[in-house]
C-alpha cells in the first residue's frame, strides 16, 4: 500500500476558499491517469457541486459516479476502472471502505479522505489490502462547503444543544462540536494558515472550540511547519446568540431576499417549494429537472454583479440588459414592470442567446416582487427597520399592535414583530399582550412560546454586547444622535449586523481583552492583515453581504466569514423552536442537503 500522507493545495492563496478547493479536485482528478469512477458520501457531493459541475468532472475522463453506500451494496466487478474515493472519515465511510478493499471490485483504488485519519485506521486498511491496490492515500482538508470565494458553511442546521453547558453534554453533543471542530480546521489547514484566534469570552462554546482548535493546530504545525505560513491572520470565533435580531429581518438586497424569501440550499433554489408564481413564470411542472436553479457568482456573472444590489437596482440593471439586446436588434419592446420584463425575454430569443442566466433572473425577480406585494413586506420591513434601529418604546409599540390589527400581514410576520419587540424591550409588560392579540388571531401555543424560547436563547442575559446600543447613557446618547441625523439612503437597508461593531473594534485596535480573550497560538499585537469570522450557530445572507462589501474597498484585510450554517428566518426560528424539546433533541450531524427550513414548526 502506497504511504499515507497529508495534502494541501499547491499553491499558496490569500483567503480563497474556492481557489484551494479547485487546486484539491484538479489535483485529485487530473494525477490518477485512465478511465476512473469517483465515490462519494453524502457530504462530499454537496460539497463538489458548489465548486465543480458535473460536465467538468465527467471531463476527467470519469465515466462513472457512485456514493460509497450504493457501492458497497453492489458486488459488479469492474477491473478496468480505477476507483477514487474522496469522502469524509466517519466511522460509517471507514467501515464502507474495508469491505470494498476486501471485495476488490476495481483494479487500483486512490482514497482521499476529507479530514485527518487515526494511525489504527490506515493500519487496518493497510491489512485489509493483501492485493496492493490502495496506490494513494491521502488526507486533504476540503471538509466544509464553500458558498463563494469569502464564504463557508459546516451545513449543520442546528447548534442548539451546544447552548447548554459543556458539563451536561451528551455523546450527541460531543459528536456534534467534533464535527465543528473539524470542519473550521480544515478549513484554516487548506488556507495554509496558522492564525491567532480570538473568541467570544462569554460564550462558553466559543471558548472550548477555540482551546480545541488552538490545540490541535500547535500539533499540526509542530509536525509539518513547512506546509503553513504564520502571519497576521486573525480567527475570531462569535456566538450567534449575541445577534438574534438580524435573522429575523426582511431582506433586501437580492441573494439575501432569494434566502429569506424562497431558500436558498447549496447555491440552489428549489422552486417545486410551493412557489407557484415562479412555476407559472418559467412556465415549467414541478417535475421539471429546470425547476432548480443555480445561483452561484462563480458560474453566474450576473448575479455575480448583482447579488448585493438592492430590490429596485436589480430591476434596473434586467431592463438595461434588455434596453440593450432591444436596442441592437432594432425591437420596440414597453418595459414598465418585472412582467413586461418576462414577455421580453419570452418574445427575444437572443436575449436567452446573449445571457442564459437573465432569463432566471427575471423569474426569479418576478416571484420576489409578488411574494413582497402579497406579504405587504415594505410595510413590514419599515416597522422591523425602526425598531431594530431606533429607540422609541412608545412609537414602537404603537406600530406593532397596528401590524397586529391589519388584516393583510401574515401571522408569520406579525410573530416576528413581537419577536424583535422583546428582544428590544424585553421587560415590557406590553408583550403579554402582544401574544394575547396573535393567540386571537389563532396562533398556536407552540408558535407563541417561541417568543419566550428565543428570550432564554438570545436574550439580555446571554448577551455581552450592546445589540441595541442601549446599556448605558453615552450608548443610548449616540443612538439617539444617530437617528436624528442618519445618513440612511434606504430606510428599508439601515440596519447593521452586530458583528460589525466588533471588526471596527478589531480594525482600530479597541478590542478588549476581557470580552474577546485570545489564545497564545501565534499571539500578536499588531492590525491582522487577513480576518476569517466564524459563528456558532450559523450567520446569514446580511452579513455574507457586509463582508463582501468590505471585500471590495481598497486598503482592508482580507476577509472570510463562516458558520455552522447559513440561516433564513424561518431555519433559525425552527432550530430556536427545539428548545422545547430539552434533551430529547436529535440533532442532525452528517447531511449535506437538510432542507428541513420548517422541521419542527410549520408558520
Amino acid at each position: 500500500m502506497m504511504q499515507q500522507n497529508r495534502g494541501g493545495p499547491q499553491k499558496k492563496y490569500t483567503l480563497n476558499l474556492h481557489n484551494a478547493a479547485i487546486d484539491y479536485i484538479d489535483r485529485i482528478l487530473s494525477e490518477v491517469s485512465g478511465m476512473k469512477c469517483l465515490i462519494l458520501d453524502q457530504e462530499t457531493i454537496g460539497i463538489i457541486s458548489l465548486i465543480y459541475s458535473q460536465s467538468q468532472i465527467l471531463k476527467k475522463d470519469v465515466y462513472l459516479m457512485e456514493k460509497i453506500e450504493a457501492a458497497a451494496s453492489t458486488k459488479q466487478k469492474l477491473q478496468h476502472m480505477k476507483a477514487i474515493f474522496l469522502i469524509r472519515p466517519t466511522q460509517e465511510n471507514q467501515t464502507l471502505l474495508l469491505q470494498e478493499i476486501r471485495d476488490k471490485r476495481f483494479c487500483e483504488y486512490y482514497i482521499f479522505f476529507t479530514n485527518t485519519l487515526s494511525n489504527f485506521y490506515i493500519e487496518q486498511l493497510a491489512e485489509a489490502d493483501g492485493s496492493d491496490l490502495i496506490k494513494q492515500l491521502q488526507e486533504i482538508f476540503l471538509d466544509y462547503y464553500i458558498v463563494q470565494p469569502d464564504t463557508f458553511t459546516l451545513n449543520i442546521p442546528s447548534t442548539i444543544t451546544l447552548t447548554k453547558s459543556v458539563s451536561q453534554w451528551n455523546s450527541k453533543d460531543d459528536q456534534l462540536f467534533q464535527r465543528i471542530l473539524e470542519g473550521l480546521s480544515a478549513t484554516i489547514y487548506s488556507l495554509r494558515r496558522i492564525p491567532m484566534i480570538r473568541y467570544q469570552g462569554s460564550s462558553e462554546i466559543c471558548a472550548k472550540l477555540a482551546q480545541k482548535l488552538s490545540q490541535t493546530m500547535r500539533e499540526e504545525y509542530e509536525q509539518s511547519q513547512s506546509q503553513f505560513m504564520l502571519s497576521n491572520c486573525l480567527l475570531l470565533i462569535l456566538d450567534r446568540r449575541e445577534d438574534p435580531a438580524t435573522l429575523l429581518l426582511n431582506q433586501w438586497t437580492y441573494q439575501a431576499m432569494l434566502h429569506e424569501l424562497i431558500g436558498i440550499q447549496n447555491n440552489r433554489i428549489d422552486i417545486r417549494q410551493g412557489q407557484k408564481a415562479l412555476n407559472q413564470a418559467v412556465n415549467i411542472n414541478k417535475n421539471d429537472s429546470d425547476s432548480e436553479f443555480v445561483i452561484s457568482s462563480s458560474l453566474d456573472d450576473f448575479f455575480g454583479e448583482n447579488q448585493y444590489s438592492n430590490f429596485g437596482e436589480l430591476a434596473q440593471n434586467i431592463k438595461d440588459f434588455i434596453d440593450k439586446v432591444t436596442q441592437q436588434k432594432k425591437e420596440t419592446v414597453q418595459i414598465n414592470s418585472l412582467e413586461d420584463m418576462q414577455k421580453a425575454v419570452d418574445k427575444i430569443p437572443e436575449i436567452r442567446k446573449m445571457s442564459g442566466n437573465l432569463s432566471k433572473h427575471v423569474a426569479l425577480s418576478c416571484e420576489l416582487s409578488k411574494l413582497v406585494e402579497e406579504r405587504q413586506l415594505l410595510k413590514v420591513s419599515k416597522v422591523e427597520q425602526d425598531i431594530v434601529c431606533n429607540e422609541a418604546k412608545s412609537e414602537h409599540q404603537r406600530a406593532v399592535f397596528q401590524m397586529l390589527e391589519d388584516k393583510n400581514i401574515q401571522k408569520y410576520e406579525k410573530l416576528k414583530l413581537v419577536m424583535l419587540y422583546a428582544l428590544r424591550y424585553e421587560n415590557c409588560d406590553k408583550i403579554s399582550k402582544m401574544k394575547d392579540v396573535l393567540r386571537d388571531l389563532g396562533m398556536t401555543n407552540n408558535n407563541l412560546n417561541l417568543i419566550n424560547h428565543l428570550l432564554d436563547y438570545s436574550g439580555k442575559a446571554k448577551r455581552q454586547g450592546d445589540l441595541f446600543s442601549d446599556k448605558n447613557i453615552f450608548s443610548k446618547a449616540q443612538q439617539k444622535f444617530k437617528s436624528v441625523f442618519k445618513d440612511v439612503p434606504n430606510i428599508y437597508t439601515q440596519h447593521q449586523p452586530y458583528f460589525l461593531t466588533i471588526l471596527e473594534q478589531i480594525l482600530t485596535n479597541k478590542i478588549k481583552d476581557n470580552e474577546f480573550p485570545a489564545t497564545n497560538l501565534n499571539y500578536f499585537r499588531e492590525r491582522p492583515t487577513e480576518i476569517i469570522i466564524f459563528q456558532v450557530g450559523g450567520t446569514s445572507f446580511e452579513e455574507v453581504k457586509e463582508i463582501g462589501l468590505l471585500n471590495k474597498q481598497p486598503n482592508q484585510p482580507s476577509i472570510l466569514l463562516g458558520g455552522t450554517y447559513i440561516h433564513n428566518s424561518k431555519t433559525f426560528l425552527a432550530e430556536i423552536s427545539q428548545l422545547a424539546f430539552g434533551d430529547n433533541i436529535d440533532v442532525v450531524v452528517d447531511k449535506s442537503n437538510p432542507r428541513n427550513d420548517n422541521k419542527f414548526h410549520k408558520f
